[in-house]
């Protein structure tokens, strides 16, 4: 309301509807509105961006029991081996083949010296 003429009745400011209606007309008009209208438009963009590439790029999630985050490396699926120069994991399923290379990360994760000792013993 600063700037506008008016007066003030009590505890009121009152301005005349007029001025009020040419400063919010110029306030909508003016740089400061420009910048949030820009400042919108590039956040609807960078959205979008993050929009497509999730669609041209989903994650891939597998599903797994809670029980695998305490797997250690002597419990690895079938088909999993980790020896000297060498890790590998035997798998012709997609889907199966993921969650094999789960319990191999969380084996890792949770005995990390001890994978480093097998891959590296000769």
């Amino acid at each position: 309301m600063s700037g506008l003429p008016g007066r003030t009745v009590g505890n009121v400011f009152l301005v005349d509807r007029a001025s009020l209606l040419n400063k919010l007309r110029s306030i909508a008009s003016g740089e400061s509105n420009a910048f949030e209208t820009e400042r919108r438009v590039r956040f609807a963009e960078k959205l979008e961006g993050y929009r497509r590439e999730r669609i041209n790029h989903p994650q891939l999630l597998v599903e797994a029991p809670t029980a695998v985050v305490n797997t250690r490396l002597a419990d690895l699926p079938v088909g999993v081996t980790v020896g000297p120069g060498r890790i590998t994991v035997e798998e012709t399923d997609g889907k199966r083949a993921l969650e094999k290379l789960l319990a191999l990360a969380m084996a890792i994760g949770n005995q990390f010296d001890e994978f480093d000792q097998l891959l590296s013993s000769r």
